[in-house]
């Protein structure tokens, strides 16, 4: 018969050995023995990184040799090390350890499961970007330059460029400038979306109020939102760089967290500008200016179907039209083609145009915006945690991330390229030089000062007057529908200006 002391065993399973410890032992102990043995087991357990495995005590001894860096920083040069002693090949433990000291990510870092929906996800978003780049040449080749086509097309080949290296990087986690790449590459075109449906709400709003989206001050605020979103592109880029490939100190480590937290919370609100700027345009209802200012229109768009494209020269053509018409003219403010539009239309020679709304093209802003919160709101939600690797919780899940980086922003591209977003936002190009150039009268309906006053001055005689008073009066020039309109609306008692000149050109 073993002798059965508990004290004398260092582990659950020796104290086990011993026979019929729990009948024969002569030596009475506390249940309490045996916890405190199972929880030192499970303390010190090579895998049990959030206790104190021999690895991590290994790791803790090189701190020093980088100046006690904080743990999980510049892992790029940790990797690097390892590699310097231990080979081409590290061991499972210390990469599983090594990743779980980082810094948690939206989508978890990558492992071998991560090579088949990466790859799907490449081709997908290869696939998309072949029909807006196929889009934007049709539309070249027929004089209709449309370059937010060439936009999308390029986001694109971002989100393949990252889910491929995403695909890279899950056979190899170690693999720091791949991940690092993926991430960015990844982040990016969210910011980009939200970017470009800014622009286009920007089109809208000025669809609806064209003497305000023509101001100076609106066209300054939204540069300035333009600039600002450069610099947070720039500074995410930073704050997602820098921990990986510089030793920090914990006080450090901890500031560029929370940059990336800021960063987060003004990628939200941005992703809000575009659905504000629609609410705004339709909580404010047009103007009397925006009633009567005449809007350059792209008439010779006729329909929004998803396989309609424009007339060969149709654009040029129209730019023809205006060296004939008055000076002004050639001065109106473009906007989006609509049949229900808000103010006077300058047309061409034709009017033959389709039933255009605007309805579905709202419902495209908000949809894309919706999706757009939702990714930047759990990504958010991940950097607010503060946690690192081996702590993630269920926001950092990766299929919520493939969702969201992945099946939201294919939905995105669809909407774009079925609704046809290059026909409903297209607004005419800027007219060319010598057609701005040309100067031409304004006829007024009413005669000028000098003509009453040589009427009123006797200058002509009584035969002369008396040879002219049976000839038949001669109809008022112009009678052009543009100039009716405008004299209806003076003799309403309006203040007779310009408003067809618009404070800022493009």
């Amino acid at each position: 018969m073993i002798p059965c002391n508990p004290m004398q065993f260092n582990s659950v399973a020796s104290l086990l050995k011993c026979d019929n410890f729990l009948n024969d032992c002569k030596i009475e102990f506390k249940i309490g023995t045996i916890m405190d043995l199972l929880q030192n087991y499970t303390f010190f357990a090579p895998y049990n990184f959030n206790g104190y495995p021999a690895l991590k005590g290994l790791v803790r001894l090189l701190l020093p040799l980088f100046n006690g860096a904080a743990e999980g920083t510049n892992i790029k040069h940790v990797v690097e090390f390892s590699h310097n002693l231990l080979g081409p090949k590290l061991p499972d433990i210390l990469t599983k350890y090594v990743v779980s000291t980082q810094i948690s990510l939206f989508g978890d870092y990558p492992v071998s499961s991560d090579l088949a929906p990466s790859i799907l996800f490449t081709v997908l978003f290869g696939v998309a970007g072949l029909i807006h780049l196929l889009i934007f040449c049709i539309n070249f080749s027929r004089g209709h330059y449309f370059w937010i086509s060439f936009v999308w097309a390029f986001n694109c080949a971002l989100k393949l460029i990252g889910f491929a290296l995403r695909a890279v990087w899950s056979q190899d986690v170690t693999k720091v400038a791949v991940g690092l790449t993926s991430e960015v590459f990844l982040i990016i075109p969210s910011i980009i979306f939200v970017s470009f449906d800014l622009i286009l709400a920007q089109r809208l709003f000025t669809w609806r109020h064209p003497v305000g989206g023509s101001r100076t001050l609106f066209w300054a605020i939204m540069i300035s939102m333009y600039v600002v979103v450069c610099f947070l592109i720039a500074i995410t880029v930073m704050a997602s760089f820098i921990p990986y490939l510089h030793f920090l100190s914990e006080k450090a480590w901890q500031s560029w967290r929370k940059v990336n937290m800021a960063t987060g919370v003004l990628i939200i609100l941005y992703s809000l500008t575009s659905m504000s700027l629609i609410g705004l345009s339709y909580l404010f209802p047009p103007t009397a200016k925006d009633e009567n200012l005449y809007t350059y229109q792209p008439w010779w768009i006729e329909s929004f179907n998803t396989f309609y494209f424009v007339q060969p020269g149709a654009a040029k053509k129209a730019e023809e039209t205006f060296m004939k018409r008055n000076h002004n003219h050639r001065h109106a403010i473009r906007v989006i083609a609509a049949t229900r539009h808000h103010s006077n239309m300058v047309e061409g020679l034709s009017n033959r145009r389709g039933s255009l709304s605007h309805n579905y093209s709202m419902g495209l802003i908000i949809i894309t915006t919706v999706l757009i919160f939702i990714e930047s709101m759990g990504r958010c939600i991940v950097l607010f945690q503060n946690n690192i690797q081996r702590n993630t919780t269920g926001a950092g899940n990766r299929v919520f991330m493939y969702i969201c980086w992945g099946a939201f922003e294919l939905i995105i591209n669809i909407l774009y390229i079925v609704g046809r977003v290059d026909l409903r936002f297209y607004r005419p190009d800027r007219l060319p030089q010598k057609v701005r150039a040309i100067i031409t009268a304004e006829q007024s309906f009413y005669p000028s000062e000098n003509e009453e006053e040589l009427s009123s001055g006797g200058l002509f005689t009584s035969a002369s007057a008396k040879s002219y008073a049976n000839a038949p009066e001669s109809p008022p020039y112009p009678r052009d529908e543009f100039y009716s309109e405008k004299r209806d609306f003076f003799n309403d008692g309006h203040e007779k200006d310009d408003d067809n000149i618009s404070d800022f050109h493009f």
